[in-house]
């Protein structure tokens, strides 16, 4: 299957931008956990937007290594933009499990 690098990329900025908008509604609404899924999708799909434009994204929930190899071939003024965006990426991505799954050990639910 061969993927066309423009529309992935549009595809992942699709998603990142309903997510934001999602976790902006859960936000207003104090519904913190909802909040957070969506802010770490959000992120997410923007940085496999990035991914996208040069190599097929993983489908990892942390895609920062990936962002950061990309940065390597990305001029100068793109990069530590870039390179800011895996630095969230990485922070957020165990949010994911946590929001879906919580702490099983600690026999907390989401």
């Amino acid at each position: 299957m061969k993927i066309d690098p423009s529309s992935e990329a549009e595809y992942r900025l699709r998603l990142s931008s309903e997510y934001l908008k999602r976790a902006e509604k859960f936000l207003g609404t104090g519904d913190y956990k909802e909040s957070v899924e969506a802010s770490q999708l959000s992120v997410e799909n923007a940085a496999k937007a990035v991914i996208a434009l040069r190599r097929i994204p993983s489908w990892a929930h942390d895609p920062s290594d990936e962002l950061m190899e990309i940065s390597r071939e990305l001029p100068d003024s793109q990069k530590s933009m870039t390179e800011e965006l895996a630095g969230i990426s990485h922070e957020l991505a165990p949010e994911h499990g946590i929001t879906t799954y919580s702490k099983p050990a600690e026999g907390l639910i989401p």
